[in-house]
């Protein structure tokens, strides 16, 4: 077949299946998946913006239209705890998500599953369904899929059928690349990086002279696993000797949390030192960011976590986990400190280590600018990301369907 005219082509058509993507139905969720689908710059986007209830009567299946450039609809499906009956659930909620389309008389050119592990379930059958034609990537999100992969051995041979059958594997995490690969075998031409896009990235760092505070940044809901008890302990150790550093913990939380939160600071004796601002909007929290000593964040499990880009670009070090987050993308830059999650000796040391040389560090992430532009840079990611695109969808030039 010759090489169609340009006024030939047609744009390729991209659906998206995410369980954390925003929309007008459900409540807050990270907004990294929505920045990639906006920049990506071609095609036309569909997204499936999925929710899980354990409770039947709450389902719907919502066309919302087009949001921000893409066609929106917002899914929430029954499925139980724990992971049970999960291949089943996205199954049907890919049978569902293809009816839909079908009526529109709507037909993927590629499918874009945002977790490897269970959106990536719902993708596979999609991609099956629509053909051998139908192009196909997938994202590993660690936090979410070392669960399956540990867990559930006998969802293994599903999981080597998913990369099989992808076009491209994004490893948003890139610390949990040694998991995934004692389970799937390598494929490095099909896989690659793909970090999380951040909203505060600038041509120059901040250059403040810090108060004599810490900061953490969480949802309180999810203080179990992002360490917030371990930090605080820590912390409580550090201050016995620096009685004049302060925290403050940035989020919201639900009333039970937040009083959760208040009794353990006062149980550590903390509260002349300790402060709960409650949640922040991102532009007030980027202004607010290049004031503090450092971020501290020792979670115990977390996909990547845009705050310590956030606060990188805002010019200050990090305390964070090693072997999550964003360990493996730091190599060579001199960004912060990495503990072991839950070893509360471990963080106390990163704390005075971080106070008594935050020149040094602050200077250092000035120095790597360079490199954690190259790394992150928004417009570089999203080019990568339409470059695949654009190589998988058009390799044969698409015709028109009139023709």
């Amino acid at each position: 077949m010759p090489p169609a005219r340009e006024s030939e082509r047609v744009v390729p058509r991209i659906l998206h299946v995410s369980a954390d993507y925003p929309n007008p139905h459900r409540g807050r969720t990270t907004t990294a998946i929505e920045r990639l689908v906006g920049m990506a710059g071609v095609g036309e986007h569909v997204v499936m913006s999925l929710n899980r209830t354990i409770l039947p009567w709450k389902t719907y299946f919502i066309d919302c239209g087009q949001v921000d450039g893409v066609h929106l609809y917002a899914c929430r499906y029954f499925g139980l705890p724990m992971g049970l009956g999960l291949a089943p659930t996205m199954r049907r909620v890919a049978r569902k998500i293809a009816r839909a389309l079908e009526e529109r008389d709507w037909r993927p050119d590629l499918v874009h599953a945002h977790k490897f592990a269970f959106e990536g379930i719902a993708g596979l059958w999609l991609a099956e369904h629509f053909g051998p034609e139908t192009r196909f990537f997938v994202s590993v999100r660690g936090e979410s899929e070392r669960n399956v992969f540990l867990r559930k051995p006998g969802y293994r041979g599903l999981m080597r059928r998913i990369a099989d059958r992808a076009d491209c594997i994004y490893h948003v995490s890139s610390w949990f690349r040694p998991t995934y690969h004692r389970y799937i075998p390598d494929q490095p031409a099909k896989e690659r990086l793909l970090p999380n896009i951040v909203g505060n990235m600038a041509p120059d760092f901040p250059s403040v002279a810090p108060q004599q505070r810490f900061a953490t940044v969480l949802h309180l809901d999810l203080r179990k696993r992002k360490g917030l008890s371990d930090l605080l302990r820590g912390f409580a150790h550090f201050q016995k000797s620096n009685a004049g550093i302060g925290l403050d913990i940035i989020g919201p939380g639900d009333a039970r949390n937040v009083e959760s939160v208040t009794r353990e600071i006062g149980r550590l004796r903390l509260g002349d030192s300790v402060r709960l601002l409650g949640g922040m909007d991102g532009k007030t929290l980027f202004a607010q960011l290049p004031h503090y000593l450092a971020l501290a964040l020792p979670s115990h499990q977390e996909t990547f976590g845009m705050v310590y880009l956030e606060a990188l670009f805002a010019g200050i070090p990090i305390l964070y986990s090693r072997n999550t987050g964003i360990d493996g993308y730091l190599d060579g830059i001199q960004a912060g400190v990495s503990v072991q999650s839950g070893n509360v000796a471990e963080i106390s040391r990163a704390l005075s280590e971080l106070c008594q040389n935050n020149p040094s560090y602050r200077q250092a992430i000035r120095r790597s600018g360079k490199a954690l532009r190259e790394r992150f840079a928004p417009d570089s990611i999203a080019a990568g990301y339409r470059a695949d695109i654009e190589r998988f969808c058009q390799e044969e030039p698409l015709l028109n369907a009139a023709e």
